[in-house]
This record gives C-alpha cells, structure tokens and sequence, in this order.
C-alpha cells in the first residue's frame, strides 16, 4: 500500500462519528447558518467565454483620493476612463468626501458604465458636527496616580488627564503640544499596595491585585457634568494603611476619536441616523441601484481594528462575559505602568481583547452590516492596523464581515500575514478578501505595473481575491503641479495611478491578467492541507520586526507544497465537521491535519501554549473521530483569561488528547512535514523536491473541477520593505515535476491570453496528475484539473516540423530602431490647476547598436514616455509555416506589448517569453516591441523631492533577446 493511499484508507469511515463526536464534547453550540455570500459577493460561473472575457464583478477596483473643489463633469470623464482601462469599482471620500452634487454625478456615471462605488469617511465616518463632547462618543480609558507612603494623609483633587496619542495599551509619548482638554468622566478611584516595598520601579510598578480597595464612593466636590450624570471631578481625603506603600489610581474615561462609539448599539445608530440625514432620497436611490459598500480603513482612528478600552457600559458587559470586575483590574491595561504580582496582568488584557471584540462585532459590523444591505450595500473593512498594539482578533473579525480586505504595505507583502483572513473566508465560504495594493514608501511615480503585479501573486498566494489599486488620483488641484493632484505628493507614498503615467496605456491588459486570476480564485471552495490553531491579538507590522513577521517562521512546511488555515476558536466554534477519506470539513474548507503550535509567532498576546476550554475539547472531538493532531513543542496549558481554575480542566483535556493513537507531538515547526509524510499525508500540490512553489487550490465540486493557483515566490521576506520595489523579479525559475490531485486532465488556463490548452505530456495517477511546470521568478501559473473539456474546442496542429532548425538568435546586440515619446510638461513645472496636468510629447528617433538601458543613452537620460522598438529577423528559406520558436525579451522595463509581422501578441509581463513559431515565415520578420515607462526620470529633473531619492529607473528593452526555434 503506498503512502499516499495509506493514511486515506485509515479515516474512511468517519463522516458520522466526527460530528456526533463534536456535539456530544463541546460546550458551545455548532453554528451552521451562513450568509448568502453568492448574493452579498457575487461570483462569475467560471467558463470558456467568461474567462476570455471576465465581467465588472472579477476586474480590480481603485482607490480615488479628491482634493477640494473637484467638478461633475470630471468625475464622469474619470469614471468612464476607468472602464475602459479595465476598472471595476472605485472607492471614493478619501481626500475630501464630495458633496451631494458630485456624488449624485459619481453614482450616476457609475450605473451607467457598470462600476460599483464604495463609500469612505464623511458621514461614512461620523455625523457633521459630531465632538468629543458626545455621550456615546468613542472614548478610552486613562488614569492619574497618586503614591501614598504607609500612614500618609492625602488630600488629592482630581483632575482629568490630556488626551494622549491613541496607541491602545500602555500609552506613549505626548506630542509636543499639548492637546486641548477634553469633556472627560471619572469612573473610579482605586488603591492598591505596592508588592514590594516602595512604589518606585524603573519599569511598571507592581500591585498586589488582591489589596484594592474602592474608594469612588468616598469623593467629594463631584459634579454631574460627566457621561451619563457622571462627575468630571472630585477630592479624595485618605489616610494610608500603616504597611507598604500604595498606589491611589483614578479611571477616567474620555473621548479618543470624534466618531460614534463602535461598541455600543446606541453609538452605531447615531452613525447611521448621520448617513439618513445626509444622504437625500435621490443619493438613496442611486445607492440601491449600484451596489456598492462602505469601506473601514485600517488603523483604529479609521475603525478597522478599535483599541480603545471604554465604553458607556464597559463594566457591566465585561463583568457579565468574564465574571469578574474589569475596574478593579483596569490598572493591567497600562502595561508600560502597572502589572500585577500574581501575574494576570496579561491574562485580564486578553479577556479585554475578547470582549471589546465580540462588542464590536455584535453591537456594531453586524447592525451596520443589516442596515447597510437594505441599500443593497456591503461593508468592507480592513481588521487591523496597529503595528506594536493589540486590536481585536482579525479572524473572528474577518469571520462576520461581508467583505474582509488587507493591505500590501502594513503587512510588508508577507504572504504568511495574509493567511488568517483568508482562512476565515475559507471556512465560512465568503469569496471577498480584497487588498489596498500596493503602496510602497516613497516611490510615488516609480512603481511600475511590475512591480505592482508580483505585488498581487503574494496576494493571492495569501488567499486575496480581489485588487484595489492605491491610489488613483483626482486629476487636478489648485496647488497641484505636473502631472497633478496627488495626495501624498510627487516623491510620497502610494503611487499615482491613472493615464497620467505612460505605462497606463497598458492598464487594459494587465486588468483582464488580474480579473481572470481573480475569477478562478473565486470558484469553488478552498481546499487547504493543514489547520493550524491561533489565538491572536497581536499583528506586528513585518517592517517593525528584524527580518520580517511569519506566524508560521519555518519555511519547510510550504516548501514541500502544503497549504495551511489558521483557525481561533470563533472558527472552530463555527464548525459543522465531517470526514471522509482523510479529509475534515470545516464549515465550507477541508484539511487533513489539525497542528497547536506553540512556535507560532507572536509568543504573547495571548502565549501561545493558552488555549480556551471550547477550543480544546472540540480539538479533542476531531482527534476522538480520528483526525490527525499534531503539538509542535509544549501542549496547551493554561486558559488566555484570567480564570486560573480552567487551567487545570485545560491540562486535563490535553493529557487525555495526548493519549489518542493519532495525535503525535514533535519539538519543532521543522520537524512536521515529514511527520506529515509519514502518516501518509501528501500536500495537494507536491512538487518533486523543496521548492518556492506556493499554491491555492479551490474545488468546484458541480463541475468536477480543482483549479490550482501556482506562484514561484522570489523572496518569502522582501527586503526594504516598505519601500522595496519588486522589479526586476526576484529568484530563480521553478522548472521540476509537480502532482496535484484532483480528478481529470490538466489544462493550463492563461490569464494574458484569456485562452485555457490542455497540457498533454502529463501522467495520470490515482488522485491527480503529474507533470512537468516551469514558472519564472515571481511569476504564477493556473492549472485546472477537470473531468470535462472546460469548453476547448480542440484544434488540431499547423504545419510541418523544419528539416533543419536555425541555431538560436541573439538580438540583443542588432541594429533596432527606437521611436520614443518623451512625455514632459506642457507648461512651466511652476504651474498648478488644471493647467498643470497638460502633457507634451516630443518624438525622438534614434537607431541603435543594441539594446540598452535609456538612462545610459545621452539623448533618453532624463526621458519618461513611451518607446517603440523595432528590429527584422531572417529566417531561413525552407522554415516551415508551424515550426515553433519561443522569443524571450529579457528584462523590459516597465509594461510591453509585441507585434510580430504586424500580429500583437500577448505576452506574460513577467517572463516576457512567448511563444512566436504561428506569426514567423521564411525571410525578413519583423518585430516591435512597444515599451511604457514610469514618471520617475522626468519627475526626477523637474522636481527636487523626487530628485533627493536618488532613484533613477532602468527603462526600456534591456535583454538579452533571443529567438529560439524548436520542434
């Protein structure tokens, strides 16, 4: 029996007994009702014609920043110039929101090209007018400490603190200037000894939590001023204890962000109650009619991931949830003052993190969600964005949302850091994970659509299914010069994307590459290897962490071809398992394998060998149904909350899961590929050796269909990151056999071409197929695997074979022709307004000796534009009609296009190798290549800022360029 067979044979009969396993063991419910993600998230039927030709619901969207005074008239033209470069959506009210004229003419263009609009800040945001001074205003929790020695009498009047910078737990440093004073509520007065002698400490000050002693209700000189008839002040009288020293700690809550509270139902109706307003009936109207949604940005000032620690009824929810006063504990949320001796500090953190998620997920996004679809409108949000401070679980968050997206540049283009959302959609079957792509520091006007490109293949390899380009900026603005209006500047983060930029002439080509990707990822159900718990309140940014952020470090795990989900307990809560022939459904996912690991990074927020009970009994249910388990290194030991009792039921649970005969334990992440291998346990995709191959693979069951997503990753930590521009690419080409598994034939579906060939040379075995795969660094592959045609119409080959095939042709060195538009401002640099956006385009033409950079050319040294490059090949007289010949163009920077003998021929940006054999004949051919450019050389001698970057750009055909004839 061989070891792919094996470990199949072993589980087959499980379907039954893994869910009456899980509802007999576990103490919280099944969830098995789903939203109707085909009606919130609409997906193409994948076929032939669909994928030649992908509708609006597969192409890229963009994110439009607008400066003040922008015109109706404009934004028609704009919108309409984004269909025809291949747009499906824009995002629109970062800059300034417009006002009701100009989003009526928004809308209204929209519906009529067929684009989506997505709704950011203005009353998105909050009601006009709305303060700090609001009673359901979102607040956090601050404090002022006094220290009292043994047998001290104070006499403290309380004074509400400044608002600090909202960096969550553990405060920071003020800014500068003092901020002014706001409307602030006391909450309470607490004492507490110091455990050791003296209250001093070099770093937090340590408390006995047992000693507190409430003394709110002691106060004097109080007012009503504050939230809710609260006081705004008051003065405590209190002689210490004759022992220790001790810490006299005043809680106050006060306003952090000038929006409605998102914890809190009476906070979320009065944004909607601001949206009613401002919205007329006609804004009304055209919403219904397009769409849309209403979009979070990361970043707790923008609501995708809120880190405030208050809310009006805080307390009272906390103590129902966690059974246990969060006041009285409230000193271990200032991490960087306090911490407690008997050390739950941590553990009343986590409890915290729980709770304020689960408020915001049920007093907020899912209200603002039902609200939001009777305008037939969705809401997309970003759950995270606070690089060293802890927000809510981004896959519980993720789990409830219509619509999760990410973003290149927080998580450093680290496909690991992409996982968990992915894996949240992978299990309740939403196929909307979007990403704000692809903004790199300081490289405005230099990223190239390369770069862009590999950007989205990290993307999708993370599970993302859905592009936003960042930014796409209103043309013009009154200060704005040439090119015009952009919102971070000319040498600022994020680029410009739009017809500004040379290298836009080729938007429509690189759209139709992204949209047919993006159907394919859509199709189906994802069918992943391995799931791996995780509990997480902690998402570093990888620019913050030395050598980049992975939750999973060790690489052995992917470079043997498995895939991997990370499931919290909100996921696992959400279960309706089953198994049959080594597989465990999950909601609508598959594994094979359930990994606790207690590597995974990051180590805290909560460690990671806490685990809650629900979590671990249901673990131990799929391990009694027979799944395999792995432990990487120690078990589970201790609850993430403070209930130190629920750690010895924990333990428990983990000695009897480690008794099971399939749950196997191994000291490192290292160690667990040829764990998995030894138990039969093959990755759906498998290639011959280790190899930076990764994979997506997702299941079209009705059509008998696997689809496989394959990217060559050049790099599993970009360098420079976030300023790190990925061109040229990276690695070395993929070229070595691969299985996948899955019923059928393959076919390789290319998403330049839009055209899907069956691979011949392949050999069928008893759950896939194998075959030779050769991908170059950075660039990506689909395969299906299907039972049916895929609707190819079979054709039947051209032509004969050459008797004897010319050696291979190097031109890099011939004599081409190159006919350049040299793109530059029509007016004096000093212009602004609409004036400034008036491009010339003075023709050069020049003939070469070679290929070469344009920098390196006298005449192109400061050139940006777009060049034509033309060349002739002889071929001999008895070349035959259908002999092959594969052209390979080398480095070409940035976007291209071929035409041969007058032909166009779409060619893989990245690679840039083609076949050309069907256009070439005996005697001279001609070939042209048209390159387009970024704007950094010309910017780069007009414009100081972008000069000081010291970033000159190797443009044009580089090489080498070979024409290879074959049989």
């Amino acid at each position: 029996m061989s070891p792919r067979l094996a470990h199949s044979d072993c589980i087959a009969a499980l379907s039954v007994t893994l869910l009456n396993a899980i509802m007999a063991l576990s103490q919280t419910p099944v969830l098995t009702t789903r939203p109707n993600w085909s009606e919130l998230n609409p997906v193409t039927r994948l076929t032939a014609e669909t994928f030649a030709h992908p509708p609006a619901t597969d192409r890229p969207w963009v994110r439009v920043n607008t400066p003040d005074n922008v015109t109706s008239e404009e934004l028609r033209a704009e919108i309409f110039e984004m269909k025809k470069s291949g747009i499906g959506g824009l995002e629109i009210g970062q800059g300034t929101f417009p006002q009701t004229p100009q989003l009526v003419a928004i809308l209204q263009a929209a519906n009529e090209a067929g684009l989506k609009v997505s709704l950011s800040h203005g009353s998105t945001v909050s009601p006009a007018g709305y303060s700090f001074n609001e009673d359901n205003v979102r607040k956090t929790l601050l404090f002022t400490a006094s220290k009292l020695s043994a047998g001290e009498v104070a006499d403290i009047t309380l004074s509400a603190p400044l608002p600090p910078p909202n960096t969550g737990f553990g405060g920071g440093a003020r800014p500068a200037a003092p901020p002014a004073p706001r409307r602030s509520t006391l909450i309470a007065v607490l004492a507490y000894r110091c455990a050791s002698s003296t209250c001093n400490a070099s770093g937090p000050i340590t408390l006995d939590a047992s000693s507190v002693v409430d003394l709110t209700s002691t106060l004097t000189d109080i007012d009503k001023n504050g939230v809710a008839g609260g006081t705004t002040t008051g003065r405590l009288k209190r002689t210490a204890p004759a022992e220790g020293q001790w810490q006299i700690i005043a809680l106050w809550s006060q306003g952090v962000f000038a929006q409605p509270d998102l914890f809190s139902k009476q906070g979320t109706d009065e944004l909607i109650r601001g949206m009613e307003t401002d919205w007329t009936p006609e804004v009304k109207t055209l919403l219904k009619q397009n769409g849309g949604d209403i979009f979070y940005d990361s970043h707790s000032s923008d609501r995708g991931s809120p880190t405030e620690l208050w809310t009006n009824n805080m307390e009272a929810e906390f103590k129902a949830r966690r059974g246990y006063s969060l006041i009285q504990s409230a000193p271990a949320l200032f991490e960087k003052n306090f911490t407690f001796s008997d050390g739950s500090a941590p553990r009343v953190r986590n409890d915290l993190n729980a709770v304020r998620g689960d408020l915001w997920i049920e007093n907020h996004i899912k209200p603002m969600e039902a609200w939001a679809h009777s305008f037939n409108y969705r809401i997309r949000l970003q759950p995270y964005g606070e690089p060293v401070t802890t927000t809510p679980d981004e896959i519980e968050a993720a789990s409830a949302l219509d619509r999760p997206e990410t973003e290149s540049l927080f998580f450093g283009d680290e496909v690991d850091s992409y996982l968990p959302i992915a894996s949240a959609n992978h299990v309740t079957g939403n196929t909307w994970f979007s990403t704000e792509c692809c903004a790199a520091l300081g490289k405005a006007y230099a990223q190239t659509f390369q770069d862009a490109l590999i950007r989205m293949h990290r993307s999708y390899a993370g599970g993302v299914t859905k592009l936003v380009y960042h930014v796409y900026p209103y043309r013009d603005a009154a200060d704005a010069k040439w090119p015009g209006y952009h919102s971070f500047g000319p040498a600022g983060f994020a680029n410009a994307w739009g017809p500004r930029n040379p290298n836009w002439i080729d938007a429509p080509a690189y759209n139709d590459y992204l949209a047919r990707t993006q159907q394919v990822l859509t199709q189906g159900e994802a069918k992943v290897d391995v799931a791996i718990y995780m509990q997480n309140y902690l998402y570093p940014a990888p620019m913050f962490v030395k050598g980049g952020f992975h939750i999973w470090p060790d690489t052995r795990l992917q470079e043997a071809g498995y895939t991997r989900d990370y499931l919290d307990p909100t996921l696992l809560a959400m279960v309706d398992a089953t198994a049959t022939v080594g597989h465990m459904a999950m909601g609508r996912a598959t594994y094979k394998a359930f990994v606790i690991d207690s590597e995974q990074q990051p180590a805290s927020d909560p460690i990671k060998t806490s685990m809650p009970l629900d979590a671990a009994r249901r673990i131990l249910a799929l391990a009694k149904a027979g799944l395999p388990i792995i432990i990487v290194g120690t078990a589970p030991n201790q609850t993430p909350g403070r209930a130190p009792a629920d750690d010895i039921v924990l333990q428990a649970l983990m000695r009897d899961l480690m008794q099971i005969r399939n749950v196997h334990q191994v000291a490192h992440e290292a160690d667990v590929p040829a764990l998995l291998l030894s138990l039969g346990i093959h990755p759906a995709m498998e290639p011959g050796s280790s190899s930076p191959l990764l994979s997506v693979h997702r299941r079209d069951a009705a059509k008998h269909a696997d689809y496989y997503f394959l990217y060559n990753e050049g790099m599993v930590t970009p360098l420079n990151e976030p300023g790190n521009l990925f061109e040229p690419a990276e690695g070395k080409t993929f070229d070595q056999q691969v299985h996948l598994q899955g019923e059928g034939k393959p076919y390789r579906m290319d998403a330049w071409t839009g055209k899907i060939t069956p691979i011949e040379n392949f050999v069928a075995t008893k759950e896939g197929v194998t075959f030779r795969l050769d991908i170059a660094p950075d660039d990506a592959a689909i395969v299906a695997i299907s039972t049916s045609t895929l609707g190819v119409v079979p054709t039947t080959p051209k032509g004969g074979t050459a008797g004897s095939l010319p050696a291979p042709i190097n031109l890099t060195q011939s004599k081409w022709h190159l006919s350049v538009e040299d793109w530059q401002p029509a007016n004096d640099y000093a212009t602004t307004g609409v004036k400034a956006t008036e491009t010339r385009k003075e023709i050069k033409q020049l003939n070469i000796e070679g290929v070469k950079p344009w920098p390196q050319i006298p005449s192109l040294k400061d050139v940006s534009g777009i060049g034509t490059y033309t060349a002739s090949v002889n071929l001999p007289s008895d070349w035959k009609i259908g002999t092959g010949a594969r052209l390979t163009l080398g480095e070409v920077f940035d976007s291209f296009k071929l035409s041969v003998n007058g032909n166009d021929v779409p060619v893989n940006q990245i690679s840039a190798t083609v076949e050309v054999g069907p256009y070439l004949h005996a005697g001279v051919n001609t070939l042209s290549v048209r390159v387009a450019t970024t704007l950094n050389n010309r910017l780069s001698s007009l414009d100081a800022a972008v000069a000081k970057r010291g970033l000159i750009q190797d443009y044009g055909l580089i090489g080498p360029v070979v024409l290879a004839p074959h049989n």
